[in-house]
């Protein structure tokens, strides 16, 4: 389902006091108090050191260092010619980690089950140098990941980006018949790009390095495509790809302002969904923060795609602008102007080169932006210029701060030390910190994430994904963050107290590594709790099984007002839980679910969550020494 975010995240009171043309009311923000001026390392404390840049005459960083194989290292060195990349095998019983030979270990050179050249694919005991036993998926955490990137080519990324494949012929899976999901691609294929980065980070595995590559590439066409900077698209093919199944949220033969069909990019004719949202760019930055760290100088032509795509966004947000509006009240037509940052605009989705707002005060689900799309901690700052409405007391929007910071920072690290983008990134900094207009600087954003309180539409778990993507950016500001004034209330304030406090008791294994993980001395017991539920994930094919468990002695309570759902109080263990697309981002409550063996999820919940749990050392290797090689 594609979702749009929509004015349905003003609070009732406000939507009434909008539809009554009263006072309403709302939390303010928290009054602010004087902070000294925050210290701020040239480099953030978390991101790896780079080599220096290589003169004219050198081919590479001295220093950096790769795997290219299971047992096989490319390392840069220096010659009297100046750097040269080396390669060379490691010796019997060791393998290459992290871009050295290591010991009685080795990474994954390739895919499980793949051919090539008379070869498969298949498990290696680096120490014996011979085969391993088959890859046990059910049994082995480890082995589950590498089946559920097996299952990737085979339906998930058949479009060339993640998207829910319906089969046919279950359980042979041999014949999709649609596409579903294409909506919400770019949240999913930037969050597999992330767990795949995070993947090379723990192990350094060619393979891994491999997809990250290919990943940041079609990220970067969807980041590009539309032609408009800093906006994003949610899924982008060449407009000649044909596929032998249907893509379930394309029509091109209807028009619309969503879908847009025969557009020109870079000399090519490209099909692309539009009317983005908040949620698909926290895919998109999750997934280029971790890979810009876990790419390293080797990769520079890869840094260098996200580091222009990250900076030109952030350029864009930091924008003001005088924009028309219209909006549509309840069928009453409006028309002003309004001053605006924090927006990235969309032109092809304008009215008559207006921005337009649609609010129905009898059906807030069914408000609606067009023309733009916005990350505003404080929506009342674009409300109150609405006409009659500068009444309006604050809208505090955490998540929106949350993200705003986390993408600021993530700029910040890609253009940390290269010369060409000096002036750019430190506009970008002055601005971070020290920003006095409408909408502010850190400060005033971590004051609004500090008003985060868990809360979903009905109460009984409509609209839960806005705790993902909350999360998801919450990752990179918390291990980017190193201001000495703001890295306390990241961590403390925000992280701990309020998103981690407010979702513990959710069995949610994603959300708890990314605590436990950028947390200072992480937190034991909540890692290993989290792991547990995490060992519980089914193996792949995903398919969306029936589930009943109202008669199960596990789950007796049941929440009050929410039909079929365990008391809020306690959580569906995950291997007893409904399936969906990212499991993290759905409630964890449901105790009835109708089945499809034909519908199959891609798995990048399981990938995302293991990989972060293995990068973090909270999660342990249960096949060290093993490896995929070509046999």
């Amino acid at each position: 389902m594609i979702r749009r975010a929509s004015l349905a995240s003003i609070p009732a009171s406000v939507l009434l006091a909008i539809a009554c043309g009263g006072g309403g009311s709302t939390n303010a923000l928290p009054a602010s108090e004087p902070e000294p001026a925050p210290t701020v390392p040239t480099t953030p404390t978390t991101a790896p050191t780079d080599p220096p840049p290589p003169s004219a005459k050198d081919e590479c960083a001295e220093g950096a260092a790769v795997c290219v194989a299971k047992d096989k290292t490319k390392r840069c060195e220096k010659t009297p010619d100046g750097t040269r990349w080396v390669e060379a095998t490691c010796a019997a019983g060791s393998g290459c980690v992290q871009g050295a030979c290591k010991p009685g270990a080795c990474s994954d050179e390739c895919t499980l089950g793949e051919t090539n050249a008379g070869k498969t694919c298949s498990p290696f005991d680096v120490t014996k140098g011979s085969a391993a036993p088959t890859a046990d998926p059910a049994a082995s955490m480890h082995d589950r990941s590498r089946a559920y990137l097996a299952w990737m080519k085979r339906g998930p990324m058949a479009t060339g980006a993640i998207g829910s494949p319906h089969f046919s012929d279950a359980p042979a899976y041999t014949q999709i018949e649609s596409m579903r999901g294409l909506g919400d691609s770019a949240i999913w294929t930037g969050t597999y790009l992330a767990a795949e980065a995070l993947r090379l980070q723990a192990t350094g595995s060619a393979d891994a390095r491999a997809r990250v590559r290919a990943l940041v590439e079609r990220m970067h066409l969807f980041a590009r495509v539309t032609g408009t900077p800093g906006l994003l698209a949610r899924w982008a093919k060449e407009s000649s790809q044909t596929y032998p199944f249907v893509l379930g949220d394309l029509d091109c033969a209807t028009p619309n302002r969503r879908t847009h069909c025969n557009h020109t990019y870079d000399g090519k004719k490209y099909d692309y969904l539009g009317h983005i949202s908040r949620d698909q760019y926290q895919g998109l930055m999750l997934g280029y923060g971790v890979a810009y760290d876990a790419l390293g100088p080797a990769d520079e032509d890869l840094r260098a795609i996200i580091r222009e795509d990250v900076v030109a966004f952030v350029e864009e947000l930091m924008k003001e602008r005088t924009v028309p509006v219209k909006i549509v009240f309840n069928g009453t037509p409006l028309s002003t102007t309004a001053k605006m940052r924090f927006v990235v605009l969309d032109p092809s989705e304008m009215n008559n080169g207006a921005i337009e707002l649609k609010v129905d005060s009898g059906d807030a689900q069914d408000s609606d932006m067009y023309g733009f799309q916005e990350f505003m901690p404080n929506l009342a700052h674009l409300v109150r210029q609405l006409p009659g409405l500068s009444f309006l007391p604050d809208i505090p929007r955490a998540s929106s701060a949350i993200m705003l910071a986390s993408f600021f920072r993530v700029a910040l690290r890609a253009s940390e030390g290269v010369p060409g983008y000096a002036a750019r990134r430190a506009a970008i900094f002055d601005y971070y910190f020290n920003h006095s207009g409408q909408g502010g600087n850190i400060k005033d954003w971590l004051d609004v994430a500090n008003t985060y309180s868990f809360s979903t539409r009905d109460g009984c778990g409509n609209g839960y994904f806005g705790s993902n993507i909350t999360w998801e950016p919450l990752y990179n500001l918390a291990r980017l963050e190193d201001s000495t004034a703001y890295k306390p209330v990241v961590l403390n304030s925000v992280l701990k107290n309020k998103l981690w406090e407010q979702h513990k008791a959710h069995k949610n294994s994603f959300f708890a590594f990314i605590y436990a993980g950028t947390f200072p001395g992480g937190d034991a017991p909540v890692a290993t709790a989290a792991a547990a539920q995490l060992a519980q994930f089914p193996a792949p094919p995903r398919t969306h099984r029936a589930v009943d468990l109202l008669a199960s002695p596990k789950y007796t309570a049941r929440q009050n007002g929410c039909t079929d759902q365990v008391d809020h109080a306690d959580a569906v263990d995950v291997g007893d839980r409904e399936t969906g697309d990212f499991m993290w981002q759905r409630h964890p409550w449901g105790l009835v679910a109708a089945g499809d063996d034909n519908q199959v999820e891609p798995g990048v919940d399981y990938l995302a969550a293991y990989w972060l749990g293995r990068r973090h050392a909270l999660v342990e290797d249960d096949k060290p020494g093993v490896c995929l090689a070509w046999q």
